[in-house]
């Protein structure tokens, strides 16, 4: 899971910040003539570019302080200088390569090319410029190798190169980013092991992401990781191997996100240590055993998901601490036994998916308290009983899936779900054995209903006269094979 784009946002924007006061009070040096060298670089780099793009709107005045897109600023022995030091280019329609040229600008702090239709290689030169500290060229065309171009970016701390096309095997195997605070090099096509070189070189490494490769091997690499790492994205990939223990040492962690990868073995009762945790995705991979039951200590989570995995054992009755949880994800593995989860405290869950498992009991009735609730799924399971009369009280929910179980009263379930005002599916197959179809429901109810599934109930006797005047239902299913009028 790659990290959304206001994120990266929010630190380019701590980044340029800092520095808008000083631009604005230089606004009366903007007449003065840019640095030859630095307008030279640029004009080559608008060279590389196709016209349509920033070639129209750079004019051919020297004043390259005056262009879009471009900063000046900057000191030369304690001297002001008209030197370019951010050029900021996102979103622009750029097309081309990028010109070995601006290796040129001495003085440049800030480049952000994203999101534009930039092709071919990085060029080489790049790994000159040492005063860079924000480097974006993410949602590009790029291709290629990267280590060498960026090596020798000395003083960078955030390097986000994420969706392109860039291949590598052992990524930064050599590198010395000492000041790198984020990386993101997700959505590429980067092989090999993980190098703990990145983790050595940077002692205050916050953010690392590098998911949608093609990383393989074990997580070792991690051992060296900063405790100072509060997001950590290794989704898809080919990782595997068991957690390492270092990993549970990270306390300043918030996000943790490690699905579809092939790792494997036991998550540890150490979980419990990581309190800043916001966010735990494990899903598609081959754990094992039970979930550890210590969420009492993991009160900032808001998304659990665990689906798609070999997890064994009840469901952790410590979730009900996590009074922020938004998301609980634990289908496709599995857990057995009842739904022993007090969900009082969890009035801001908005999806509950324990799907394909083999619990077993009633519903649980204190789900009524979730009222922000709108995904419900508890289908493939071997629940049983009625649908409690207070989840009347779910007026949020949207979609509801209680299919494959051995549920009763669909009369009662009916009554009760068509209270739920905002509901557009509801998916009851496999359920209510020998019973007869209600000849009617209420018609006060249901008033967003679109799919009704109820295939394969084997119902007994009735027939579907059905008048609801107030809603419009586009889809009854009803399993032709199983439904047998006596």
């Amino acid at each position: 899971m790659a990290l959304p784009r206001c994120f990266w946002l929010t630190l380019f924007q701590c980044c340029v910040l800092s520095s808008l006061l000083g631009f604005s009070l230089s606004l009366d040096n903007r007449t003065q003539s840019c640095d030859p060298s630095d307008l030279s670089a640029l004009k080559e780099f608008a060279g590389n570019l196709t016209n349509g793009s920033i070639v129209k709107l750079w004019s051919n005045d020297s004043v390259c302080c005056k262009w879009i897109g471009v900063v000046c600023g900057g000191e030369n022995n304690g001297e002001s200088v008209t030197r370019v030091t951010k050029l900021i280019l996102s979103e622009m329609s750029l097309n081309g390569t990028i010109s070995p040229s601006l290796a040129k600008l001495e003085y440049l702090t800030v480049l952000n090319l994203s999101y534009n239709h930039l092709e071919g290689k990085l060029p080489q030169e790049l790994s000159k410029l040492k005063n860079l500290k924000f480097l974006d060229l993410s949602h590009n065309m790029l291709l290629g190798p990267v280590s060498k171009s960026l090596s020798g970016l000395s003083s960078i701390e955030v390097l986000n190169i994420s969706s392109n096309s860039f291949s590598e095997d052992f990524l930064f195997q050599s590198v010395e980013f000492t000041h790198l605070l984020a990386l993101n090099v997700s959505n590429n096509s980067f092989t090999g092991k993980f190098s703990s070189q990145i983790c050595n070189s940077s002692k205050a490494l916050h953010t690392l992401d590098l998911s949608s490769n093609r990383f393989d091997g074990n997580l070792e690499g991690l051992n060296n990781c900063s405790l100072s790492l509060q997001r950590l994205h290794l989704d898809s990939n080919s990782f595997s191997g068991p957690l390492p223990d270092s990993l549970y040492s990270m306390l300043a962690l918030e996000q943790l996100s490690l699905s579809a990868n092939n790792i494997s073995g036991k998550l540890s009762n150490e979980l419990s240590k990581l309190t800043s945790l916001k966010s735990l995705v494990v899903s598609a991979n081959r754990f094992s055993g039970e979930i550890p039951n210590v969420f009492e200590n993991l009160l900032q989570l808001e998304h659990l998901v665990a689906h798609a995995n070999s997890f064994s054992g009840p469901l952790p009755s410590t979730l009900a601490s996590c009074s922020k949880l938004r998301v609980l994800d634990l289908k496709n593995n599995s857990l057995s036994g009842p739904i022993d989860l007090n969900f009082t405290g969890l009035t801001r869950l908005c999806s509950l998916d324990l799907a394909s498992n083999h619990l077993t009991g009633p519903l649980p009735s204190s789900l009524s308290y979730c009222h922000e609730l709108k995904v419900l799924s508890l289908a493939r399971n071997g629940l049983n009983g009625s649908v409690p009369e207070n989840y009347a009280e779910l007026s949020s929910l949207l979609f509801v899936s209680f299919s494959n179980n051995s549920l009763e009263n669909l009369s009662g379930a009916l009554s009760v779900l068509q209270k739920c005002k905002n509901l557009t599916t509801l998916i009851l197959t496999k359920n209510f054995h020998g019973e007869e179809i209600p000849q009617s429901v209420p018609t006060a109810g249901f008033q967003s209903l679109m799919v009704l599934a109820l295939g394969n109930c084997v119902f007994l006797r009735g027939s579907v006269k059905w008048t609801v005047c107030s809603i419009w239902i586009s889809r009854i299913i009803l399993s032709r094979e199983k439904y047998r009028k006596v």
